[in-house]
């Protein structure tokens, strides 16, 4: 692995930098999106701002999938701190990588408040129909994605002090 990593270093390099840029400028694009839909909110409120669909609805409904975006983009920021340090030997985790278990865990649990919040903002009937089922493979599909996240925070866990062992015994 040293081999092909040292063949490689130049173009891991290029790749971190790329991956961090983008998830920066996409991190900082959201923080002003988001600080936007908190204005227009506002100015909706007083008044200053009207729409035929009340801009308080659409934050309501967005909030949630924002607050669950947010911690993808600190993923995406983590994923070149994760390269490197498995390339570099002297490089010690960022922040994020060091964090990277819980920020796992919070997003199963942003993921797990949405599917709540969505269930909650389209409650109409408990009758029986296509609705019902369709809730059922959504209900499963956000059981998958929240195990799966579980499994990554675990997996990440373990995995940080084993690359560490590995790179003193170098």
């Amino acid at each position: 692995m040293n081999e092909c990593t040292e063949k490689n270093r130049r173009l891991l390099h290029f790749y971190c930098e790329t991956i961090r840029t983008i998830g920066s400028v996409i991190l900082i694009f959201g923080l002003i999106g988001g600080c936007g839909m908190i204005i227009f909110a506002l100015l909706s409120k007083l008044g200053y701002w009207s729409a035929t669909r009340p801009f308080n609805k659409v934050i309501i409904t967005w909030f949630p999938s924002y607050l669950k975006a947010i911690f993808v983009w600190i993923g995406i920021i983590g994923l070149p701190q994760f390269i490197r340090y498995l390339v570099e030997r002297d490089y010690k985790p960022g922040w994020i990588l060091r964090h990277g278990e819980m920020f796992f865990y919070l997003y199963a649990f942003m993921i797990i408040l949405e599917a709540v919040w969505i269930y909650i903002m389209n409650y109409s009937s408990p009758s029986f129909d296509i609705r019902m089922s369709m809730g059922f493979v959504s209900m499963f599909s956000v059981v998958v994605k929240v195990l799966a996240l579980i499994g990554l925070g675990q997996i990440l866990r373990h995995l940080m002090p084993v690359i560490e062992e590995s790179k003193s015994l170098v």
